[in-house]
């Protein structure tokens, strides 16, 4: 198996473990903008003890380097993901995912510009098709939609923004050292990210909230980090180091039908034609981008 096979697998089994690591967000009352502490801590904490003696790799890295880590983990998992959390808390998973997908044509065009991917045809219909997918996704399909949905008009402006941040995130993870194994990068990247919300929290006086958080959000948000920032951002890392941010990010962007079912199964979320329609439009946009 050679490596741009193996980092397709790699992602695959990321883009399962995000497609169901929304389940114990959901089940949590406390919002997002606390929980993401709670999940930061499991993921740093998981990865340290993982890394072991690979802990020592840390002490090469640069100025430079661990600046980007900084950006990396504040972009990532400081605010992307804290936005995150709070727009499928308050809105609908089958919303808020798709939305954040969008951050793929964003990567596509960093990376450009970065020169870690070159211009190619296939990524203007992609990209065609991925937004198309996105407006059927954010647009009423009905009178009655339309006045449930505008309930959730703050859910779909914090999955943009998350949408942003780690379209950033992401494609700097490329930039990050590949000599740092997946498991202690993603551990730095996770312990930056909690560095800048711990000034957050400090500032802002969230941390009084987060230590008053009810047992079983914490438990929630715990088993969310020990999925999504533990193993499913791990191999993400590793895939990333294996290939480019875009062809990764390409197989990871498939996550959202996992969690719409999800979604739509266990929550009763509303799974409508419009729904399915553009669901299929940026999946065949991601089919486009890889293989066409």
């Amino acid at each position: 198996m050679n490596e741009q096979t193996t980092a397709y697998l790699l992602a695959a089994i990321s883009a399962l473990l995000w497609g169901f690591a929304v389940i114990p967000i959901k089940s949590a009352r406390t919002s997002g903008r606390l929980g993401v502490a709670v999940s930061m801590a499991t993921g740093t904490l998981v990865m340290a003890l993982l890394s072991g003696g690979e802990l020592a790799s840390l002490a090469s890295l640069t100025s430079r380097e661990l600046g980007l880590y900084l950006t990396v983990g504040a972009f990532q998992f400081a605010i992307g993901c804290m936005l995150y959390y709070m727009a499928i808390h308050r809105g609908s998973i089958s919303i808020a995912v798709p939305i954040t997908r969008v951050k793929i044509i964003i990567i596509l065009f960093m990376s450009i510009a970065l020169g870690m991917e070159v211009f190619r045809w296939n990524l203007l219909w992609a990209a065609m098709l991925v937004f198309m997918g996105g407006a059927l996704l954010g647009k009423p399909s009905s009178k009655a939609d339309s006045e449930e949905r505008g309930g959730h008009w703050h859910s779909i402006a914090l999955a943009i923004g998350a949408c942003i941040s780690w379209a950033i995130g992401e494609t700097l993870i490329g930039l990050l050292p590949d000599r740092i194994p997946p498991v202690t990068s993603n551990g730095m990247m996770l312990a930056c990210g909690l560095v800048v919300y711990a000034i957050y929290a400090l500032i802002s006086g969230a941390w009084r909230e987060v230590l008053a958080m009810p047992r079983h959000d914490v438990m929630c948000y715990a088993v969310h980090g020990l999925i999504s920032f533990s193993a499913a951002y791990a191999l993400f890392v590793w895939a990333v180091q294996l290939s480019t941010p875009p062809r990764v990010v390409t197989i990871t962007s498939t996550y959202p039908l996992i969690s719409a079912l999800i979604g739509w199964i266990a929550y009763k979320e509303r799974f409508s034609a419009r729904f399915a329609t553009g669901a299929v439009l940026i999946i065949a946009g991601v089919i486009v981008l890889q293989f066409v």
